[in-house]
């Protein structure tokens, strides 16, 4: 059976990625869409929240059985991500990247533009969400994220492995998300007005006051192993509170979610109680898309609570 794939290219210029030879498998036919061709740290949200509309043009238009995109890898899981929350997509949407330049010893790009598009003719992975693939693993788009400046195997999911493996010509999937935030249904509109503060020891105060000075609506705290934060961090979090921002706490852990433990000023008990919302195991740049999107949305600080509850 043929699989109509559509392609869609967003490659770093100074590292595209080839797609020729046999790196297409011989039963899937392509079709090429040149979106952009920027560095990926050039990428912005609102280029990725224009991919996103232009993937549910090409997911609608009924042309198509899958859709490719390749793009550069460091902002990859974030543009993968918005598409995820947005999209309900009846065929599978997959990323793919490079880790290596075509003038590199062991080129990985056209395997992994082969991989992708062997995921993306496999009907049943569009129950999954978007997904990303590299190195031969298959991951969900809410969970993976860069580990690595350089290795090939530089995309894991902490905490969740991989949702499956392309072998050869086979593509073996082995579990299903157990969880998937979605927007409701409308348009997508994002609101920029969202800050995102790393915390250290002694740090994040002042720069959480300067977003709330700055107009931020909402903010998202990286906060200290289950969510506690430095006292003069907590009160900068009660002074945004009290000023109408919403604040989301998430870790600036790899794996694990916040949760109100610590009852001290600053634990996420304490952080809870003035009006914080833990944010579960969610990554702090994913969760600033998200806010974004919420916003655009119309969603209000209540909604945004039910949406990241852990369930």
């Amino acid at each position: 059976m043929m699989s109509g794939n559509g392609g869609i290219d967003i490659a770093d210029k100074y590292n595209p990625l080839p797609v020729q030879g046999n790196a297409i498998p011989p039963f899937i036919n392509i079709e090429h869409t040149r979106f952009c061709s920027v560095p990926s740290p050039s990428i912005s949200p609102e280029m990725m929240a224009q991919l996103s509309l232009k993937l549910e043009e090409i997911s609608a238009c009924g042309k198509f059985h899958g859709i490719v995109v390749t793009h550069g890898t460091d902002t990859l899981e974030e543009s993968a991500f918005l598409a995820d929350i947005y999209h309900r997509s009846a065929i599978p949407v997959v990323f793919t990247a490079a880790m290596r330049s075509q003038s590199e010893m062991g080129v990985d790009g056209p395997r992994n533009v082969r991989g992708a598009l062997l995921v993306a003719s496999k009907h049943e992975v569009h129950k999954l969400g978007v997904t990303v693939v590299l190195n031969d693993e298959i991951h969900s788009a809410s969970r993976v994220t860069k580990t690595y400046t350089s290795n090939v195997s530089s995309f894991r999911s902490p905490g969740y492995g991989p949702l499956g493996f392309v072998d050869q010509d086979r593509v073996l999937l082995q579990r299903k998300p157990m969880r998937r935030i979605q927007l409701p249904p409308g348009k997508l509109i994002l609101d920029q007005r969202v800050g995102l503060v790393r915390t250290a020891a002694g740090l994040g105060a002042r720069e959480i006051r300067h977003c709330v000075d700055s107009g931020d609506r909402a903010m998202v705290v990286e906060a200290l192993g289950r969510g506690n934060v430095p006292p003069g961090v907590a009160d900068a979090i009660q002074y945004a509170i009290e000023s109408g921002t919403i604040v989301c706490i998430t870790s600036r852990c790899y794996i694990g979610r916040v949760l109100g433990v610590y009852n001290y000023p600053g634990g996420g008990a304490d952080l809870e109680r003035k009006g914080a919302i833990l944010a579960g195991d969610m990554q702090g740049h994913k969760l600033r898309l998200l806010l974004m999107a919420s916003l655009g949305a119309g969603l209000k600080r209540e909604n945004i609570r039910k949406l990241l509850e852990w369930r």
